[in-house]
C-alpha cells in the first residue's frame, strides 16, 4: 500500500476512535424526523387555510352543537391584511358548508375567534432555491476526492449531471416561488366558544417570507405629539 493511501485510512481510524471514547455531559442536539410545512405566499393559500379550518369547525359543531349559529368576531382596527381577509374567507367557507353565521354576537350563538402570531427566528438560513440533489452529489464527490485522491472522474460527472436533472425537474414543477424554508413563520389559532366552553379549536403553522410578515402583523398607529 502506498504511503499516500495509508494516511487517509489512519486519519479515519483516529477520528472513529475519538468519537467512540468521547463522552458528553450534555444531551446531543438531534434532528426531528423529516416533515413538510406549507408556505403561504398568496391570498389563494389563505383561502385554502380558511377552507380547511371551516371544515374542521363544521365537523366539530355537528358533533357538539348541531344547528347552533356562530358569529365570527370582528377584527381589530389595526389588524393586518391577513386578519381582515381571513375573516371574510372563513365566513364564506363556513356558509358553504351549511354552518349558520350570525350577523351579530349574542347569547344564542357561538363566538369564533382567531389569533395570528408571527414568529421570527434569528438563526440564519438560505432563502434561495435549494438545489439539494446537486449539492448532495457534489458533497459525495468531495468525500471521494478526499479519501481516494480522485480528481474529475466519469462517476462524478454522471452523478452531478443526474442530480442537476432532478433539480431542474423540481424547479419546473414547483417553480421559483417554492424556494426553501424561511426563518419566519405564522401560527393561526381558531377557536369556537359558547357558554364558557370550547366547542372547537384548530392550530396551523405556515412558513412565510420575512418580507411578507407585515401582512400578518398588526398595523402600528403612531401618535404625533405636539412640540
Amino acid at each position: 500500500m502506498k504511503p499516500r493511501s495509508v494516511l487517509p485510512a489512519l486519519l479515519a481510524t483516529a477520528l472513529l476512535s475519538a468519537c467512540a471514547t468521547q463522552t458528553l455531559d450534555v444531551p446531543r442536539a438531534g434532528n426531528y424526523p423529516a416533515s413538510d410545512q406549507q408556505k403561504a405566499r398568496a391570498v389563494h393559500h389563505w383561502d385554502v387555510l380558511a377552507e380547511d379550518v371551516a371544515g374542521r369547525i363544521a365537523e366539530n359543531m355537528q358533533q357538539r352543537a348541531p344547528g347552533q349559529a356562530v358569529y365570527i368576531m370582528a377584527t381589530a382596527e389595526n389588524a393586518g391584511s391577513f386578519n381582515q381577509a381571513f375573516r371574510k374567507l372563513l365566513l364564506t367557507r363556513l356558509m358553504a358548508k351549511g354552518v349558520e353565521v350570525a350577523t351579530r354576537p349574542g347569547a344564542e350563538v357561538a363566538d369564533v375567534n382567531f389569533d395570528v402570531q408571527v414568529i421570527r427566528h434569528n438563526s440564519p438560513v438560505s432563502n434561495g432555491i435549494q438545489f439539494k440533489f446537486t449539492s448532495l452529489a457534489a458533497g459525495i464527490a468531495v468525500v471521494r476526492d478526499l479519501f481516494f485522491q480522485h480528481s474529475t472522474t466519469a462517476y462524478t460527472l454522471i452523478g452531478l449531471a443526474a442530480a442537476a436533472g432532478l433539480d431542474a425537474a423540481s424547479l419546473v414543477l414547483d417553480g421559483n416561488a417554492a424556494s426553501g424554508p424561511t426563518r419566519s413563520e405564522v401560527l393561526v389559532t381558531t377557536t369556537v366558544e359558547s357558554g364558557h366552553r370550547y366547542l372547537a379549536s384548530t392550530s396551523d403553522v405556515y412558513y412565510i417570507e420575512r418580507a411578507d410578515a407585515s401582512l400578518f402583523d398588526s398595523i402600528k398607529n403612531w401618535k404625533v405629539v405636539g412640540q
